[in-house]
């Protein structure tokens, strides 16, 4: 059995401006800066996250390398629909938490639609592409009443991307690509408050938030020789203003403050900075359906997160995120699986993460720890020259161990630890390219 311990000291309200509230304003930075935070999601070909930036082989090239669709001939529409599920399970450290609740509750799975459409463009030598996805997100339902529900309940990120691309073929062995994206965010989330009366249920705050980024992709393909291929792509920052709205319900506080607070949320204005990165992949084939891809990301993790933060007019020093620099790395390798059918392809890959915010610095707000996965899939050319592809990713992850440190008065939510226990969870791709 738990034991029982306090609740954790209550936000204090010093003054009905927001901007005046330490408590009120320490917990908004952490949701926003929490709910805007998002890993950075490859739009892979392969299992593990493989097949990136050098087989320009489908409408995904749109995207991944733009530079890629003068290898289309034809116009190609992809539709891709990914399922992720984890089998995360964190768990309270009750000799360090000072909050009663036990553990959050289990994560829920995920589904995310994309599509990739690229056609020729005045001339053999130009491509136009187009394409609607969602470069990443994040979210987490915790729960109302676990130990940590006072830094998350829930919260959710969409970002959603239509871009528009253009690829022209310099030369034989060398193509170039650029792309504007037009990139729209959106955002939720709740923590549970303390009333200050003993024995008042908690207070929810519940926010949520929306803007709109312009984003840049420049991108080469190198055909070092029918076989063999180099790509190069950089992803630029984007830089969304938001807009939260603020909604404080279910408080003790006299009337005039929770309304003081509900109406300074609307003078709340933020500046998210999203990293730029850089991909580079090489391709290889040794022809008769054998071929092998290496994928490289550096992401310019540590400029991540606000920028700026205004109430009413009046900037604010943002949080200070300590988010460092990853790589992704993967290898992937694709080979016939009978000689009697060559349209049906096997495929395995690999991956590691390393680790973008070091055990010290992590919160709940994100997460994530190192991570490495490993994956298999089938492909299979249909007559109409279509392509189909189904992949299966197994994703290992650190244990992302937590501990938010002693309550003060500069952070009155009390003290959660823990670390989790199954770091595991599973992704399902299946995408069909479609040939005209």
């Amino acid at each position: 059995m738990r034991s029982q311990k306090r609740r954790g000291a209550s936000p204090r309200f010093h003054g009905a401006q927001i901007k005046r509230d330490r408590g009120l304003t320490t917990i908004m930075l952490s949701i926003i800066t929490g709910v805007l935070l998002i890993p950075t999601a490859a739009h892979a070909g392969g299992p593990a996250f493989t097949r990136i930036v050098a087989p320009a082989e489908t409408a995904q090239t749109a995207y991944t390398n733009p530079a890629g669709m003068t290898r289309l001939k034809n116009p190609m529409l992809t539709g891709q629909l990914f399922l992720g599920s984890s089998f995360s399970d964190f768990q309270v450290d009750d000799s360090r938490t000072t909050n009663t609740g036990g553990d959050p509750r289990s994560p829920t799975p995920v589904v995310v639609p994309s599509v990739y459409y690229v056609r020729p463009l005045f001339s053999e030598r130009w491509r136009l592409g187009l394409t609607l996805n969602a470069p990443g997100g994040f979210g987490a339902q915790s729960g109302p009443n676990w130990a940590g529900r006072y830094y998350n309940d829930e919260s959710s990120l969409i970002f959603i991307a239509g871009t528009m691309s253009v690829a022209y073929r310099l030369t034989p062995w060398l193509s170039l690509g650029s792309g504007l994206s037009i990139q729209y965010t959106s955002s939720k989330s709740k923590t549970q408050v303390v009333n200050p009366g003993a024995g008042d249920p908690d207070a929810k705050l519940k926010t949520k938030a929306d803007g709109v980024g312009v984003g840049f992709i420049a991108s080469a393909l190198v055909e070092l020789s029918p076989q063999t291929r180099f790509g190069i792509v950089w992803h630029s920052e984007t830089n969304p203003d938001e807009k939260p709205e603020v909604r404080l319900r279910g408080s003790t506080l006299p009337p005039a403050i929770v309304d003081a607070i509900n109406r300074a949320g609307r003078d709340i204005d933020t500046t998210l900075r999203t990293p730029q990165h850089v991909d580079m992949g090489l391709y290889h084939s040794w022809g008769e359906g054998w071929s092998a891809t290496i994928d490289v990301i550096w992401v310019d993790f540590s400029r991540f997160g606000l920028t700026e933060f205004r109430v009413e007019g009046q900037s604010l020093a943002a949080p200070n995120s300590k988010f460092q620099d990853f790589w992704i790395t993967t290898a992937g390798f694709e080979f016939p699986l009978f000689s009697n059918l060559p349209k049906l392809k096997g495929r395995v890959g690999a991956m590691y993460i390393t680790q973008p915010v070091s055990d010290n610095d992590r919160t709940f707000s994100f997460a994530l720890d190192r991570a490495w996965g490993l994956g298999a899939g089938v492909t299979y050319l249909r007559e109409s020259g279509s392509l189909i592809d189904l992949n299966l990713t197994m994703l290992k992850s650190g244990d992302g161990s937590i501990d938010t440190g002693e309550a003060s008065a500069s952070e009155p939510r009390g003290r959660v630890a823990g670390k989790d226990d199954k770091p595991w969870s599973l992704a399902l791709e299946f995408t069909y390219h479609f040939a005209f």
